[in-house]
């Protein structure tokens, strides 16, 4: 006794596709009244969702800015925490990529010939004399 597949109405019953119906193609005339076929109403137009979560406006969305993966060890990054915090309660605003920009930038300008201690002047709060 064989058990009858019930995948079987599946593959014996096909669906016939639906028709649309005909419409004249041309303009017909019939007892002096003029038919022109009538154009699809265009589809309402929605405006597109709101994507969710906040706008890109960060580094990641910046052309500008390339993400790249590097290892330093762990006490030179707790150590650079540190005084990125200390530079914080300053008032002063840096992230670890702006600084890890800032010295590759210093580094290759002073790959090149320029005077550095001006550029680092520039960028740190921190006074030249020891008395601080």
């Amino acid at each position: 006794m064989t058990k009858p597949s019930p995948f079987k109405k599946l593959f014996e019953t096909k669906e016939e596709p639906e028709q649309e119906p005909e419409q004249p193609s041309e303009a017909t005339t019939e007892s002096n009244v003029t038919h022109t076929p009538t154009p699809l109403a265009p589809a309402p137009t929605q405006d597109e969702p709101r994507k969710r979560g906040r706008p890109a406006t960060g580094k990641r969305s910046d052309d500008a800015w390339i993400g790249r993966t590097y290892y330093v060890k762990r006490s030179t990054d707790l150590d650079v925490e540190e005084e990125l915090l200390k530079l914080k309660r300053r008032g002063v605003e840096i992230d670890k990529s702006e600084l890890v920009d800032f010295l590759m930038a210093v580094w290759v300008k002073w790959q090149q010939g320029e005077n550095i201690d001006l550029l680092i002047g520039e960028f740190t709060p921190r006074r030249n004399s020891k008395l601080d």
